[in-house]
This record gives C-alpha cells, structure tokens and sequence, in this order.
C-alpha cells in the first residue's frame, strides 16, 4: 500500500511538474495576435486566470495562479481595459495587469461615423485635445490626395500605443484600411460609369439612410438614389441637412431646409459636396452594385421597417399610413 502510495504520489508529482515547465517563464504561443479584455474592480485572482485562458492567452489557468501566488503578487493586479498580445509569458501579462493599462487601446470606430464623431472617440479616450483630429483631417499633409476625406475613413476596431499616437499617422491607417476593402470592387467601380468619388458620396448617404443590415435594403436605397440623380430629381435626403447641422438626433423643422447650401438635397439637385459618413462595406457595395427598381421613393416607419413608392402620391399614401 505504501508502495502504491508512492508511486501515485510520483504521478501527480511529475503531473503538475510537467505542467509548470511546460508554462512557467514561457511564451504562451507564437501568435502575436492582439486580445481585448476588461477587468472589472474587484475581480479577484481566480476568475481573471479564467477569463485570460478563455480569451486564449494562457494555456493553463491553474499554473497561473500559482506563479501569482509564489511572487506574492495576487493583490496588485489592477482593473481596467486591455490588449495583450497572444505570445506573452506569464510574467510579462502579470506586468500588464499590474500597471492597470496595456501599452495597445482599444479604438473602435462605429460604421456611419463622421470626422467629428472620430474626435469625439479618441478625445473621449484621451488619445488627442478635441478638434485635433478634425483639424488635422483639413490642414495635415498626407501620402495621399482625396477630394475631401469624409467617407475614405474606414470604420473599424484599431489597437494603438497611446505614447505614440499621432492624428495624422491614424487618418493614414484609415484611409489605407478603406483602400483595402474596397480592393475587391475595383472591376466592378470600372464598369459602373461612376467616379469612385460619387460612389463614395452615395455610400455615405445609404449608411445613414438604412435601417439595420439589409443588403437588399442597402442596395434598393442606392438604387432609387443613382436613379433620381441620373433623372435630375432632387434626392430629398434628410440625412445631408442634418450632416451641415451636425444635428442627428433632433427633428428637423421648415427653416432647417431654407438654406442654399448643397447639403439641402431637397432644394438643390446632385450630390451633396461632400461624403456625409464613412459607411460600411455593405454600403459601399450597395452603392456600386444598386438594384433597379421602378420605385422613386422610400420611408422607414417608426418600427424601422421600410416602404417604397413609386409616385409621390404613393410616397404620401406611406406618410399617411406610417408616420401620422
């Protein structure tokens, strides 16, 4: 018995020893993919190595606390949000946790954003003083020229080192992820007769148009929008005026609409000077692949659900039935 007892002692013993080697002062893996995670106050040591395991950057929960324990280091490790990377040792993830901050930061940048909410985003996050991205996007010289830079922004979720941020370098990131993704399309921007800047105009109207993620709905928007600037029809978009404002949330009143200007897409026909949003890519899409319809008009009821018509009476019929 006393024998058998040794010799299981011997397995668990060379168990966990395997264990530890295998992870102790070890780079988790080679991946140097990035991994967001938050913390919240309180959380204590066990279910922070659970959530670091699940999010794959340790191998082994249980050895991970361990290592806290031996270096006496379970009461320093901070709250707070971070991205680490995937190819970290324990002892390099333990210095992250306690600094309370990571070197990366998490940014995303909502699909239908404008120049001004990417401000508003990296202000809020301390990255820059407010306007410093705005105005950099209108002053800053840059690798490459664009009519205007609304709309060539790509929206999406970035990491970057908060020590080094730089708004000019960031718009250079934007607008090189932008020509990414719309690589795929550039046979289909050939053949469409239009310039990339009018596609990118349409884009941004669609993205604030839309309801939800409808591609179809997307591309029937688009569609009805191409037809009444190929027919000389003002495009009658809401969302143009509100872009001038700056007002997206408000009711628009009478005198919103008086001005001259050509965001007031109910006064003035063509495009609007300038994208209104940076769009996503079922927007893009949208906007280089329309689909024809017979309709001319389009409204969402209050329910977010969408009604075509295809004569003004029927445009006021929706109105009547929908919004009153």
């Amino acid at each position: 018995m006393k024998k058998f007892i040794v010799i299981v002692t011997g397995f668990v013993f060379l168990y966990f020893a395997s264990r530890i080697l295998l992870v102790w002062d070890k780079p988790n893996s080679d991946s140097t993919d990035r991994v967001s995670i938050e913390i919240p106050k309180g959380t204590g040591l066990s279910p922070i190595s659970h959530k670091l395991k699940e999010k794959g950057l340790i191998r082994d929960d249980f050895v991970f606390r361990l290592f806290v324990k031996w270096h006496h280091l379970g009461t320093r490790l901070q709250a707070g949000e971070y991205v680490i990377q995937k190819n970290l040792t324990f002892q390099e993830i333990v210095d992250i946790l306690q600094n309370g901050k990571s070197k990366e930061q998490k940014i995303t940048i909502p699909e239908g954003s404008t120049i001004a909410d990417i401000d508003a985003i990296l202000a809020k996050k301390s990255l820059i003083k407010p306007g410093e991205f705005q105005t950099c996007a209108g002053t800053c010289t840059l690798s490459f020229r664009v009519p205007m830079l609304e709309g060539y922004l790509y929206p999406s979720t970035y990491f970057v080192n908060p020590k080094h941020f730089d708004s000019r370098r960031f718009i250079e990131r934007l607008y090189k992820n932008f020509q990414i993704q719309i690589a795929p399309f550039k046979e289909d921007i050939a053949k469409s007769g239009r310039t990339l800047d009018e596609i990118v105009r349409v884009a941004s109207m669609v993205e604030r148009e839309a309801f939800g993620d409808s591609l179809e709905e997307k591309k029937k928007i688009a569609g009805i929008m191409w037809k009444r600037l190929d027919e000389n029809i003002p495009l009658g978009i809401d969302a143009t005026t509100r872009y001038e404002l700056g007002e997206w949330d408000r009711p628009l009143y009478t005198d919103d609409f008086e001005s001259n200007s050509g965001y007031n897409t109910r006064r003035n026909l063509g495009l609007p000077p300038t994208a209104i949003s940076n769009f996503s890519m079922d927007a893009f899409e949208a906007a280089v692949r329309p689909e024809k319809t017979e309709y001319y008009y389009y409204l969402h009821d209050r329910n977010g659900k969408i009604h075509f018509g295809k004569t003004l009476e029927d445009h006021n019929r929706n109105k009547r039935n929908y919004l009153d």
